[in-house]
């Protein structure tokens, strides 16, 4: 049973490191990590993944519901098999129920070293707001946009140096009075996902269905 990998190249070193684990390590294709800023985009650049993949039988999309960008894509000649996770933080602390636990201790704004590797990332667009509105207007609105979070809060993954990845954003963090922490990761969702162990915590949608996110409330979506 063939199987095909669909991921933003963000999450790259936590899929790498359990890919290493496995004897048979599944093919993946990379989505841009800059569409996550542009819903419809990323959506379409899934959706042209999806239907240039040929010959397989299952088509993972490791992204968890990203927004709800994965609502209404379908697969024609494969089964679509999704983590029940609303993003790929929540892939990345090992589920949504740790994702509101954390979250609900002090919000906090997440990052790794993959979300910080690419253009389009917090630091990369503070800095294009400096250029076009100057230092004391970026300062407010970046104030404006981050007044509900308490700080950065680094998810270690065991994928990447995470002491080395917090010096990015030290200087940022200070300037919107944001305290840098580091929160423990998990990614026995991605293992399970990889392994081809697609229990409750998976949506499965069958070769010409729609997916539509009310599935993820009434149980799996039966296969013929």
């Amino acid at each position: 049973m063939k199987t095909v990998v669909i991921a933003c190249c963000t999450i790259e070193d936590e899929i790498n490191a359990v890919q290493k684990t496995l004897p048979n390590p599944l093919p993946v294709v990379w989505t841009e990590a800059g569409l996550h800023n542009y819903p419809l985009k990323l959506k379409d650049g899934i959706r042209q993944e999806i239907n240039s993949i040929s010959g397989a039988e299952n088509i993972l999309l490791l992204s968890g519901y990203c927004g709800n960008t994965v609502e209404g894509l379908v697969a024609p000649r494969a089964q679509l098999v999704i983590p029940r996770v609303e993003d790929c933080i929540s892939l990345l602390l090992g589920g949504d129920e740790i994702r509101h636990e954390v979250s609900s201790k002090a919000p906090a704004y997440f990052l790794t070293e993959g979300w910080l590797r690419y253009e389009h990332n917090i630091c990369w667009e503070y800095e294009r707001c400096v250029e076009k509105y100057g230092k004391a207007m970026t300062l407010r609105i970046f104030q404006s946009m981050l007044a509900h979070y308490s700080a950065f809060d680094f998810i270690n993954t065991g994928s990447y140096h995470v002491k080395s990845a917090m010096t990015r954003t030290t200087a940022l963090a200070a300037s919107l009075n944001l305290s840098q922490n580091i929160v423990p990761g998990n990614l026995r969702l991605i293992a399970k996902a990889l392994r081809g162990e697609w229990d409750e915590e998976f949506l499965i949608v069958p070769p010409g269905v729609p997916v539509h996110l009310e599935y993820c409330r009434c149980g799996p979506l039966q296969t013929a």
